[in-house]
């Protein structure tokens, strides 16, 4: 697969797969219906890497299971488990596992290391019929195409304006959100009392002036824009940039600014600090929420965009979205004025917080918190978070104390998880104080150490405190973790230990689950035969839409959303997970299958330790 100039191969190789044709002395492969199968990382394995697969049952397996690994290349076996007999292990004794309820053999298969394309197959002594595993890649870097994919998928999640068909493929429309009083011109308006969250903001316009609100990223299967959540995940996004550590390069993306001499990863992110930028009243007060009605295609949506009044939470999310750009504007060295710009708006919204101090616009109900205007976010710990962030980046930019008092008191209230980007840019900062780094640190690698010390329990090898709404967001936060610990540790086996460790959530994301499903929307062009086809999308997803069904599930006459965005996921239960074609409301598909750049965030800060 070519390197993502892949707009172009997307739109190749949509439906087609890289799978080549299928020899009819191939057994199909298991599904969730089967009696037993096997689970596997769709998109591969790291040759270097240990290797696990997942033979799973709805009832105890028996012994002796007839399991050989196949060379897609002429279906001849290259590994049997015959010959292996150590490498399977009973999970739990061969009791039910826990977390899925699953009956669960693991199938350790590291020592095999031979590049190329493989599946496994259960032979028919183990049940009614031969299955196999869905295929998959070994090789030195499985994820590189797969993960710029991902990151791909921020293209396809810009607000306002076109998406052209060479650097979009089948994923295009026309310019959108760009009419009279839309994005460019829109306005205040009154939150109406009694609102449902999709509702629009209101009737009555409070402020006459308009406001240049464009760009962005549309918040996830919904066109609304939230400044808290851009920036939550806008934070993420840098962090996971920082992670990769060099990794990302100009030319990866195709997207309208590749060849501009920046990482097409960095112009990515742009998009929400520059949306950012714009998104205040011309006093640095930020507003809260920019809705948006859906439509499909998206050109075709003439609503007003409407405008929720500033807060004091998300302009102080404002500045520390802004800072932490600035930090990494400036330290990249690729766009001095850039930075300077982003500095600049971040100050303004945090010396207005300082004349003007939170809460305002004040709850009438409750004069300690701030009108709900059915934006996202922005309780009291979300504000802890966001003021140390622009703390930590302060201090990083100018060393002042007054800074680095506000980061200490922050860790001391314990404000945040331990993977929290201001974490991370203070114990990078020159002049932190090294007994505060070293806390930092520990409570990263604690955390770390407890997850690996749960992982060989658990039938699917994931650490997890439940599956609910958006449940693979949480996967990616603690997998994130992971990556984050080996990177803090000069300790070669410590740092071996939590890469390994984080590869199993990412084995998970892929497809090895008790669902078989790689949740990256539509994987096939990247070796997946199983992902992610239907997502609750306004543009891609959309039921009411007769434009829309091309885009929803697979088949004749579909072609599927774009790749690699990370739906929600299971919800409920680690199997629970709601995908039909319909997106009946009375299902509540957003629960499932719907995308948000929150969750696609944390995935990414997973990824950052395997995509370069």
């Amino acid at each position: 697969m070519a390197r993502l100039g892949l707009a172009v191969a997307f739109a190749a190789s949509a439906g087609l797969g890289i799978n080549g044709s299928v020899r009819g002395d191939v057994p199909p492969p298991g599904t969730m219906n089967s009696p037993i199968r096997i689970w596997v990382d769709q998109i591969g394995y790291r040759a270097a890497a240990p290797k696990m697969a997942v033979v799973a049952s709805d009832k105890a397996l028996p012994d002796g299971l007839k399991i050989e690994l196949h060379s897609e290349k002429d279906n001849a076996v290259v590994w049997k488990l015959a010959d292996h007999p150590a490498a399977l292990l009973k999970v739990g004794g061969g009791n039910k596992d826990r977390d899925s309820g699953d009956y669960i053999d693991q199938v350790e298969f590291g020592e095999f290391a031979a590049p190329g394309r493989y599946y496994f197959v259960l032979a028919e002594a183990a049940g009614p019929a031969s299955v196999r595993s869905y295929k998959f890649n070994i090789a030195a870097n499985p994820y590189h195409e797969a993960g710029l994919a991902a990151w791909k998928a921020l293209y396809y999640a810009r607000a306002d304006g076109d998406k052209l068909e060479k650097y979009g493929g089948l994923w295009n429309h026309g310019p959108a959100f760009l009419g009279p009083h839309q994005a460019t011109e829109a306005q205040v308006y009154k939150w109406k009392t009694g609102n449902r969250w999709p509702d629009q903001v209101g009737t009555e316009i409070v402020d006459p002036k308009t406001y240049d609100v464009h760009g962005g990223w549309w918040d996830a299967g919904d066109f609304n824009k939230y400044t808290s959540n851009t920036v939550t995940s806008q934070n993420q996004f840098l962090m996971a940039y920082e992670m990769a550590a060099g990794g990302p390069k100009d030319r990866e993306l195709n997207i309208p600014e590749s060849g501009h001499g920046v990482p097409d990863v960095l112009d990515q992110i742009r998009v929400a600090t520059e949306f950012l930028i714009r998104d205040h009243d011309g006093t640095g007060a930020a507003f809260g929420r920019v809705h948006q009605e859906s439509g499909s295609p998206p050109e075709t949506v003439k609503a007003v965009v409407q405008l929720t009044m500033p807060n004091s939470a998300t302009t102080m999310a404002r500045a520390a979205g802004l800072a932490y750009a600035a930090v990494v504007w400036r330290e990249s060295t690729l766009d001095d004025a850039f930075a300077k710009t982003c500095l600049d708006e971040s100050m303004r919204s945090w010396n207005l917080l300082k004349t003007k101090p939170h809460p305002w616009p004040v709850d009438p109900k409750n004069p300690n918190q701030i009108l709900s205007q059915g934006e996202m976010g922005g309780d009291d710990k979300d504000y802890a978070v966001w003021r140390a962030t622009a703390a930590a980046c302060y201090f990083r930019l100018t060393s002042q104390k007054e800074y680095d008092q506000i980061v200490h008191d922050a860790v001391a209230k314990g404000v945040g998880d331990v993977a929290e980007p201001y974490k991370w840019v203070y114990m990078r900062s020159k002049g932190a104080d090294p007994d505060l780094v070293a806390k930092i640190k520990k409570a990263v690698a604690d955390s770390a150490t407890g997850i690996l010390g749960q992982q060989s329990a658990k039938g699917y090898r994931l650490v997890v405190d439940g599956f609910w709404w958006g449940s693979n967001a949480h996967v990616g936060s603690k997998g994130g973790t992971l990556v984050l610990a080996a990177l803090l540790t000069d300790d070669a086996a410590k740092k071996k230990a939590y890469l390994e460790g984080a590869e199993e959530y990412v084995h998970y994301l892929n497809g090895r689950n008790p669902r078989g499903e790689c949740y990256f929307s539509n994987m096939k062009s990247f070796g997946a035969e199983h992902s992610a086809v239907v997502m609750f999308h306004g543009w891609v997803g959309n039921a009411t839409s007769k434009y829309s069904q091309k885009y929803i599930g697979e088949g004749p006459g579909k072609i599927g959303p774009f790749p690699g965005y990370i739906i929600g996921g299971p919800n409920g239960s680690m199997k629970k997970l709601i995908e039909d074609e319909d997106l009946d409301w009375r299902k509540a598909p957003w629960e499932f299958t719907e995308p948000d750049i929150g969750y696609q965030s944390q995935v990414m800060r997973l990824m950052s330790g395997f995509i370069w």
